[in-house]
C-alpha cells in the first residue's frame, strides 16, 4: 500500500517582516483513509489474522522439513553404491533435517498455543470453558501417547544437548523368485540415557524398545497427529471468528472501494513523467470509471452492528457503532 500524506505546510511573510505565519492543510480524503484503517487495525479480528497468518508460516514450515527429510531419505544411495564417501554426508544432512523437521513441529504447537490464548483467553488464571474440556480431550487424545511423548522429548534432547543421528540398516532377502529390500534408519537409544534432563515418564518406552528404534516410521505417524491436530484447530478458530473476520472482510472491501473512488488517478499519470495517450478526454475517463467504482460500493453496502434494545417500557433504541458510513465523497 502506499504512504498516503495529506498535511501540506508553508511558511508565508506576515505583516511585520520580523514575523512569519505557519499555515498547514490537511487532505481530508487521505486523514479520513487513514482513520479509518487505523480503527481496522485496531479491530481484534485483525490482530488475530496477522496471529492466524504466523501460525500458518508454522504450519508451511513444518510440512516443507518433513517433505525434504522424506526427499532425502528416498536418494538412499542403492546397494553396491554405498561407500563410506558418501554415507558421512548423507547422514549429516539426514540429522539436520531431522532437526529442522522436531523443532519445526514445536514452533507450529507453540503458535497453535499462542492462538488458543487469544481466541481463548483465559480468566484471571482459570481455563476457558474451550481449553479446559474440547481443546483439552483433543490434544490428549492426539498427543499423549508413547510415541508422541518419546518425539517431544526427542526434540527436547535435539535442542538441548545434541543432534539425533540416526544410523542407516539396509538389509536383503532373497528367495527363488524375488528380492525384497528392508531399509530402516535407527537411533541408538544409550546416547539418550546420557542426557540428564531425559523425562522419566519416556524410559519405560526406551527400554521395551531395546538397544535401537526404527525412527522414521515413528515420525511419519507423529507428523501425522501434528497436522490432524492442526487442521481441527484451524476449523475451530474460524468457527470461532467466523463473524468477526467476515465484518473486517466486509468493513476492508467499503474502504478499499471509496479508496479507489477518491484517490482515481489514470495509470499514466502515476508514472514519472507520464503522458495521456492521444485525443484521451479525462472528463469522460472519469465518469466512467467513477460510475463503474460507485456501483461496486452500492453493492458492497454498508457493513454495521450496531444493534436495537428495547427498554422495558417497549422503547427500541439502535445502538452506537464506531464504524460509519462513509459519505465523504470527491
Amino acid at each position: 500500500m502506499s504512504v498516503l500524506r495529506g498535511n501540506i505546510a508553508r511558511v508565508t511573510p506576515a505583516e511585520n517582516e520580523d514575523e512569519e505565519v505557519l499555515e498547514s492543510w490537511t487532505n481530508p480524503y487521505i486523514a479520513e483513509y487513514e482513520r479509518r484503517s487505523d480503527f481496522l487495525k485496531a479491530t481484534n479480528a485483525y490482530h488475530v489474522n496477522l496471529k492466524l497468518r504466523s501460525l500458518n508460516l508454522a504450519s508451511y514450515a513444518f510440512s516443507r522439513n518433513a517433505q525434504e527429510m522424506v526427499g532425502h531419505v528416498g536418494r538412499y544411495p542403492g546397494f553396491g553404491q554405498f561407500t563410506s564417501a558418501v554415507s558421512d554426508p548423507y547422514s549429516d544432512e539426514l540429522a539436520r533435517l531431522l532437526h529442522n523437521t522436531l523443532a519445526s513441529a514445536s514452533s507450529l504447537i507453540s503458535g497453535q498455543r499462542v492462538v488458543l490464548r487469544h481466541i481463548w483467553p483465559k480468566i484471571g488464571r482459570t481455563l476457558s470453558e474451550f481449553e479446559s474440556g474440547e481443546y483439552t480431550n483433543k490434544r490428549v487424545e492426539v498427543f499423549e501417547t508413547d510415541e508422541a511423548e518419546f518425539i517431544v522429548e526427542l526434540r527436547n534432547y535435539s535442542q538441548h544437548y545434541f543432534l539425533p543421528r540416526l544410523e542407516p540398516r539396509d538389509t536383503f532377502s532373497f528367495d527363488s523368485h524375488s528380492t525384497s529390500r528392508d531399509l530402516q534408519f535407527l537411533l541408538e537409544v544409550k546416547p539418550l540415557y546420557d542426557w540428564s534432563g531425559l523425562a522419566p515418564k519416556v524410559k519405560p518406552y526406551l527400554e521395551a524398545a531395546g538397544e535401537s528404534i526404527a525412527l522414521l516410521p515413528i515420525l511419519e505417524r507423529y507428523a501425522q497427529s501434528v497436522r490432524e491436530f492442526y487442521t481441527w484447530f484451524w476449523a475451530k478458530a474460524e468457527e470461532k471468528l467466523k463473524d468477526e473476520r467476515a465484518e473486517l472482510e466486509a468493513r476492508t472491501a467499503e474502504l478499499r472501494a471509496w479508496g479507489e473512488e477518491v484517490f482515481l488517478a489514470p495509470d499514466w499519470f502515476r508514472k514519472p513523467g507520464g503522458e495521456p495517450p492521444p485525443d484521451w478526454n479525462g472528463r469522460r475517463w472519469m465518469r466512467r470509471e467513477k460510475a463503474k467504482i460507485r456501483l461496486n460500493r452500492w453493492q458492497l453496502g454498508f457493513t454495521s452492528r450496531r444493534g436495537i434494545t428495547v427498554d422495558s417500557e417497549g422503547v427500541a433504541e439502535v445502538g452506537h457503532d464506531a464504524w460509519t458510513p462513509i459519505y465523504l465523497r470527491a
